[in-house]
Parts: C-alpha cells; structure tokens; sequence
C-alpha cells in the first residue's frame, strides 16, 4: 500500500449529497471529495496537518490548482483552512451523516416520501440525533419514541454553551435529557428554531463584525437581534472546536 493509499479509507468515503450534486466544476468536486477522505480518520471533522507539497501530492493537485481550489471551497463554505506554521489543516464545514456510506442506494430506497407519513419527521430526527452524536441502542430507542427533533437539537446547541465546558460526554447528558422528557431552556429551543435564512442573516452581521457594534442591521427583528449574543457564542465555539 502507498503513502498516498494509506491517507484515504479503506471501504469508502462519505460523500453528502450536497456536495456530490452541487452546480459546480467537476474539478472542484473531486477535490472536495479527497479532502473529505484525507479527513476520515478524524470523523471528518479535520484532516491531518499537511505541508503545502503533501496536500498537492495526496490531492494529485499541481500547487497553484490545489490553492484556486481551496479558496474556491471556502467560499462555498464548505471549508476552512488552518494554517499552522508551514502546514496546514482542512476542515470540512458541510454535515457529513454518520453511518451513511457515500454510494446511493437503489432507486427508492431511503426514500422518505415512499415510506409513507411522518418519514420526513423521521428523517429530521435522525438527523438530529446524529448531529448530536447519538449512536447505537440510545438513537433506535429515541428514534422510536419520536422525540422532537427541535428539542434534540436545542439540547445539543445546550452542550457548546462555553459554561457547559466540563462537560466529557455531551451525547449522553443529551440522551438523559430526552429520556427524562427535560425541556432545554426557552433561549436553546428558540435557538434551535432559526431559519436557515435567519442563519444567514446572523452570519453576515458576524462577518461585518456587528456584535461589537450592537448588531445595528438586526435593529428591526427584536427577536433575532435578541437572540444574537448566544448564537455567536455557541457558534465560535462551534468554530473553535
């Protein structure tokens, strides 16, 4: 086996749909892809650190390719990259689902709207409780008892509040939680029910650098404006991490 060989998975890479259908150059595509299986021995959360000539010999991408690719990824936010002194880190941005191998399955199958009603909650809920990093026996049983996946998600959101650091097993604080039937607290689940468009708006106020002005563009959506000190601080803990 090849140095190149041993970097990648032995079976498969997970590929999220996102990425594999994406307008995008094929190019671009099949990098994102390598990086995803350079990243599978980390659960794809990051990849090992690289000097700019492995990543382009892994990658199989000249230099000045490997860097129009990694700034076009980043723009997608798809990635980000961690420079750490001569080398760098790649770490993906996009959910990867655990458990899910990246080759479709036949035509149908997995098919939330040919399960018949209440597969698309089913579907939000696994989601969820993957995200959360609820695995094995813990997510079937609450997969059965068809928690709301809202709550799943607020409890998750919950464990990177910062004073929630000590914490060494977040998964199985949040799987007691839902066992128990807790509510997470109001400002978690009102967290937890932003829109992806609200998420975006947040986003671009953070990248103005706004939390240090007050949030000045979210003056006319109290609510959001409201809510936007906690989302930044789960969410640069998010980064951070």
């Amino acid at each position: 086996m090849t140095d190149r060989q041993a970097a990648y998975p032995p079976d498969y890479i997970k590929l999220p749909p996102a990425i594999a259908c994406a307008d995008e150059d094929d190019a671009v595509l099949i990098t994102m892809a390598r990086i995803l299986g350079l990243c599978w021995g980390h659960k794809y959360r990051k990849s090992p650190p690289y000097t700019p000539d492995q990543l382009g010999d892994l990658l199989r991408r000249p230099r000045t390719t490997l860097y129009r690719h990694l700034d076009r990824l980043q723009d997608l936010h798809w990635l980000r990259v961690e420079h750490q002194e001569r080398r760098m880190v790649l770490q993906p941005l996009i959910r990867i689902v655990e458990g899910q191998p990246a080759a479709p399955g036949p035509p149908g199958q997995h098919d939330d709207h040919a399960l018949g009603p209440g597969a698309d909650d089913q579907g939000e809920l696994r989601e969820a409780l993957q995200e959360a990093g609820i695995m094995g026996r813990p997510f079937h049983e609450l997969l059965e008892q068809e928690v709301d996946p809202t709550v799943v998600r607020a409890w998750y959101l919950w464990t990177w509040a910062p004073e929630q650091e000590w914490m060494d097993n977040p998964a199985g604080y949040i799987v007691s939680r839902l066992r128990e039937g807790d509510d997470p607290p109001a400002e978690f689940l009102e967290l937890a029910q932003l829109t992806p468009d609200e998420v975006d708006i947040l986003k671009e106020a953070w990248a103005g650098s706004e939390h240090t002005m007050g949030w000045p563009s979210l003056d006319e959506d109290d609510r959001l404006q409201r809510i936007a000190p906690l989302w930044l601080a789960i969410h640069e803990a998010r980064r951070g991490y």
